[in-house]
């Protein structure tokens, strides 16, 4: 699977794991090669980019969606100056650095790779080139290779070769959507708080962790409030609508579709979207000539 799209920055300098850990929404392993997936919030507890921190011996890279790259360079950049921390886009210059997915339950077999947790980083070898591996859990578990994108061409061309199947941005997207996994971009924008997702909030946040941006508003929201709306993911019978259009029940809209699978999965259309807390559990939900079946 080719994640090209992704953007990568390596933080290097004094302290980088000080200044993610002053800033970022969850806390930071004390493993040497163990990352973490989190957020980067407005002070006022809105998501305004997220991201996967990965560690390799001294090396620190942050991966992220494009649609959140600027507000994350731009507020990692804000705070590196007091940390002594320089920042570096490895995907933005000449000879830049790429992600190729490796999944499926043959991709540990075929990468020749070490069993590796979700977020944890180790040095491997394809056909004589060295790339960094990073676990994958979700949405389907195996691997993401980290490198310069020439190698990782040449690493995609000998893994092919071994048994390996490329695959389009269509059947990531559906296996995305399916397991209930937001995209920063599509499902997660600026203006949305990290409670009005429970999967994000559990992958995402600590409660344990000390001050970080917007933490005061995350744990109000968590154990005092009730989100105005909440992603769920449904099951879509009849005319596939498309990501945008209106929830309804009746005439009253009670929510927005954010994302729709491209492709069936054993003959059904899987979709996430918002859905307001006044709408009523009992009504029928539609999405133009469709309708939504709600799913935990």
């Amino acid at each position: 699977m080719d994640l090209s799209h992704r953007r990568i920055l390596r933080l290097s300098g004094r302290d980088p794991l000080g200044l993610l850990d002053a800033i970022l929404s969850n806390h930071l392993p004390k493993e040497e090669n163990l990352g973490v997936y989190g957020a980067l919030l407005s002070p006022k507890g809105r998501i305004q980019a997220d991201l996967r921190v990965l560690r390799s011996g001294e090396d620190v890279m942050v991966d992220t969606e494009p649609e959140g790259f600027a507000a994350a360079k731009e507020i990692l950049g804000r705070y590196a100056p007091f940390s002594r921390v320089k920042l570096e886009g490895l995907s933005e210059v000449e000879g830049s650095w790429s992600i190729l997915g490796v999944y499926g339950p043959r991709a540990e077999d075929i990468l020749g790779a070490p069993k590796l947790a979700e977020h944890e980083s180790a040095h491997i070898e394809v056909d004589g080139t060295l790339l960094l591996a990073v676990g994958v859990a979700q949405p389907v578990p195996g691997y993401d290779l980290i490198g310069p994108a020439n190698l990782l061409r040449a690493a995609s061309e000998n893994l092919t070769g071994r048994g390996a199947h490329p695959a389009g941005r269509d059947v990531y997207e559906t296996a995305r959507i399916k397991a209930g996994i937001p995209r920063f971009g599509a499902d997660l924008r600026p203006e949305n708080f990290p409670g009005e997702c429970e999967s994000f909030l559990e992958r995402a946040v600590s409660f344990e962790k000390g001050c970080y941006p917007g933490q005061e508003t995350v744990a109000r929201m968590r154990y005092r409030g009730h989100p105005n709306r909440m992603l769920r993911r449904f099951r879509v019978e009849g005319d596939i609508p498309s990501a945008g259009v209106p929830i309804l029940q009746g005439e009253k809209q009670v929510g927005t579709l954010t994302s729709v699978a491209p492709l069936r999965v054993s003959g059904e259309i899987f979709a996430l979207g918002y859905l307001h807390r006044s709408a009523d559990p009992g009504e029928v939900l539609r999405a133009r000539e469709a309708t939504l079946a709600p799913l935990s």
